[in-house]
Parts: structure tokens; C-alpha cells; sequence
């Protein structure tokens, strides 16, 4: 007496053949046909580059606080004061408090109204306040 019939026992011989060419092609895959990283990398690191140009080596603060449950370690790193009348929105975006809206709304300004006389100027636009005004002086520049 047997435990399956003949169409189970073909069923289940199905599967395993099944199982076994799937893994048998996911091994070959992984083997032979590895994805090329390097230009991506190399994209990585020549726009980290670029980003680190602002960053102030003397500025540097290495502080630890209680952020997190992991106590991890955070680094406070200073940006370079930026020209906020020759700005770029890239640039704008690396200052706190600073997101796509705002900066777009800072370069509309400077267009219509011409270069800021003053970081007090900044108050004229929407969504920066006296707060983020004095957030921001440390790293803006009026030239």
C-alpha cells in the first residue's frame, strides 16, 4: 500500500525539480552575472568630494550627547559661511532649517528685489522667522 498516488508522487517530484532549477539558476546568477558597482561608487565619491569642499576642518566639534537609545556618537559639523547673494539652491539646502521651498524662495527674492543688504532681510521671506534668522547667521555671509 502506498502512502501517495501516482499523481501526487508526479506533483511533488514536479515541485522538487522545480525548487532544485531555481536555485541551481539563482546560484549561477550570482556567480557569473555580478552587477557592475564601480561607476556608481566612483559617482559616490567624486559628489562626496565635492559636498566636503564646505565642510570647515576647524570647525569641527565631536560631542557626545544622549540622541538616541544606542548612544551612538555624533559629530556637529560647521558649513562654511556661503554669500547668500550668489547662492546656488544646492548651497542653500546645506544650511539648518533651510528645505527646497525656502531656498527657491530666497533666490526669487534676491531676483526681484536685487542682493540682500542685510541677514535682517532674510526676515522679508516666507517660513524664516527670528529663530531661523539666528540659526542661520553663523553661516551666511553679505558681500
Amino acid at each position: 500500500m502506498t502512502v501517495f498516488t501516482q499523481k501526487e508522487r508526479f506533483v511533488f517530484q514536479f515541485l522538487i525539480i522545480s525548487v532544485a532549477i531555481g536555485l541551481s539558476v539563482g546560484t549561477i546568477r550570482k556567480t557569473y552575472f555580478k552587477p557592475d558597482f564601480s561607476e556608481k561608487i566612483e559617482n559616490e565619491i567624486a559628489e562626496f568630494k565635492s559636498l566636503s569642499f564646505y565642510i570647515d576642518e576647524s570647525k569641527l566639534n565631536y560631542t557626545q550627547e544622549n540622541l538616541s537609545k544606542s548612544d551612538d556618537i555624533k559629530p556637529k559639523i560647521s558649513v562654511k559661511s556661503i554669500n547668500i547673494n550668489t547662492a546656488l539652491k544646492k548651497d542653500l539646502l546645506r544650511f539648518p532649517k533651510i528645505n527646497s521651498i525656502t531656498a527657491e524662495r530666497i533666490i526669487q527674492y534676491r531676483d526681484v528685489f536685487g542682493p540682500f543688504k542685510s541677514i535682517e532681510g532674510l526676515l522679508n521671506i516666507k517660513g524664516i522667522g527670528p529663530k531661523t534668522q539666528d540659526q542661520l547667521k553663523q553661516f551666511i555671509q553679505i558681500k
